[in-house]
């Protein structure tokens, strides 16, 4: 974009504005339907009144999924180069990889991954952004309904001109951090910023029942709050003063990168500077998540959204069947020809070995029980059934046996071919994985002091002393569980045909306690198999120079 440079004048004011608002077109529209979809994620349906009985499927079906894509404990990556890399920068990508391995576990981005991963199954995008916090990497999740892009109908954020990051920070640290930067207006800027209100409850107010006292009596109409149950809202509250930032992101035609403007709503430009001055050049400090993604919409399609019309259905269908099994265990009563109270009637009727008199000869008093059908639950069996084929999970995938099985074997190759769509899922889940990590060593490199070693040439280095013409690797589709098998055969496979060490099968079979095991085959098993066979040999020697003397 070109950017007016009449900086800080009105015409570049009047720019970032303009572009703000147009990345922020759709956010509130966006937000509405967000709000719906975590709902139906957190209690399988729609308002607070069907909470109570609610059977939560989607809850279940996502987190599976989930689990199929991601495994914090497995995952692990490695550095790759590029054909061009010279020789001398192999020995470093070992401790870099170690290194990033560390961090990924140490800033506990392993944790933030896969919330922000089930996350983006329920919206359809979810966003990572890492940043350097005095000594170590920080990675933030943010909503996409505090995100924008400058064109939605573009896919990638590489591929966008300008994007926009909305944020709350307390209006006391706002103040801290302006004055720490020694701004000149930092006291009228903190003045003139909104704090924000804060968000009533979504939910709509308590209907008013009617509650029929008897049929002798008139209806009494009132306000009637029947018992729900525990119902979470999941919402933080902000006792404190808060103000709502902008960052907006615009390639900048003129210097070939991103400027950064921070602004306090409601529109207060705080700050105007190149990226390279607070983060990497040419690089967003941003990772999308998108496990579902769709040519021509940027934040992809929820996962959510496409089972919300099996809950319903489930949900309608198990009320209908609860309520037969009620009207089982409670039948409605019929009863002519008696006098006196109409309660006292009931209990009797309710009581084991009560009893009903009537003075009238016609006096009559039964039960209206309700036939049960055989296949009650077979529609509901069904739509679970349903859910499974919408989120491309099968019965063996999630442990249950198949009619049919023969063997291991056979168990195994049906596991393989019924896991095809979550694996595909788990390799686009793997392209962010990858991103991500990608940019955690790039910041090593820039912020990063820590000293390495060189494995070849045996001598300490700096991240920033390594090429930049690298990517890093998901290490063998670690991410998902359902490449651990094939993955732990390749391993075997190599070894037994020594096309690795023992120490490198460590490392591929992902062991417990790898790095002891690693130091004890260095300094017991190794050095105990050298002597042992040191000894067989100068026995061999022996007994071959007592057989000469012999002869």
């Amino acid at each position: 974009m070109k950017i007016p440079d009449d900086k800080p004048g009105i015409e570049r004011q009047e720019f970032i504005h303009d572009v703000l608002q147009l990345c922020t077109a759709s956010q509130e529209d966006r937000r509405e339907a967000y709000r719906t979809l975590k709902t139906f994620y957190l209690y399988g349906c729609e308002t607070e009144a069907e909470i109570q009985g609610t059977v939560n499927k989607i809850w279940s079906h996502i987190d599976q999924s989930v689990s199929f894509n991601y495994s914090q404990d497995t995952t692990r990556f490695s550095v790759e180069l590029s054909k061009s890399v010279p020789q001398d920068e192999y020995g470093k990508v070992p401790p870099l990889s170690e290194a990033v391995n560390d961090v990924w576990h140490a800033s506990n981005t392993d944790i933030r991954y896969g919330d922000a991963l089930t996350w983006a199954y329920v919206y359809g995008s979810m966003f990572i952004k890492p940043r350097w916090n005095v000594s170590q990497i920080s990675p933030d999740i943010v909503e996409p309904h505090n995100f924008g892009v400058w064109r939605e109908d573009m896919v990638g954020l590489e591929n966008q001109e300008a994007i926009s990051h909305t944020y709350l920070i307390p209006k006391s640290q706002l103040l801290y951090e302006l004055k720490l930067a020694n701004h000149p207006s930092a006291q009228q800027i903190v003045d003139d910023a909104v704090a924000n209100e804060e968000q009533k409850d979504d939910q709509t107010a308590q209907p008013i029942d009617r509650i029929i006292t008897s049929s002798a009596m008139p209806v009494v109409t009132g306000q009637f709050n029947p018992s729900l149950g525990v119902r979470m809202p999941y919402k933080p509250k902000l006792a404190q003063p808060m103000v709502r930032m902008h960052e907006l992101y615009v390639f900048d035609d003129s210097i070939h990168d991103y400027t950064v403007f921070t602004l306090a709503h409601p529109g207060i430009i705080v700050y105007d500077r190149p990226i390279s001055n607070l983060y990497l050049p040419n690089a967003l400090p941003f990772v999308q998540i998108c496990p579902f993604p769709m040519h021509d919409y940027f934040y992809g399609i929820s996962a959510v959204e496409r089972l919300i019309v099996l809950q319903k259905m489930r949900n309608r269908r198990w009320d209908q069947v609860q309520h037969m099994m009620e009207l089982q265990a409670s039948p409605p009563s019929y009863a002519t020809g008696f006098d006196g109270s109409v309660d006292e009637i009931q209990d009797a009727m309710d009581t084991p070995n009560g009893l009903v008199l009537s003075d009238n000869p016609g006096g009559k008093a039964e039960k209206l029980q309700t036939t049960i059908p055989d296949d009650l639950f077979s529609e509901i069996t069904y739509l679970d059934t349903q859910f499974d084929d919408q989120m491309g999970t099968t019965p063996i995938m999630s442990g249950q046996g198949e009619s049919g099985v023969r063997s291991e074997s056979h168990a195994a190759q049906l596991l393989r071919v019924g896991a095809s769509r979550a694996k595909r899922r788990a390799m686009i889940v793997e392209d962010s994985l990858e991103e991500l990590a990608t940019l955690y060593l790039r910041l090593l490199q820039k912020y990063s002091k820590s000293r390495f070693r060189d494995e070849i040439a045996g001598v300490e280095f700096t991240a920033s002393q390594f090429t930049d013409d690298f990517i890093v690797r998901v290490d063998a589709h670690s991410n998902s569980p359902l490449f651990m098998a094939d993955s732990r055969e390749t391993a075997l496979l190599l070894f037994k045909a020594k096309a690795i060490d023992r120490e490198e099968l460590l490392d591929l079979l992902q062991v417990p306690i790898k790095d002891l095991l690693k130091v004890n085959l260095k300094t017991k098993i190794e050095p105990a198999e050298a002597a042992a066979a040191k000894a067989q040999q100068a026995a061999e020697a022996a007994g071959q120079k007592v057989t000469k003397i012999r002869k």
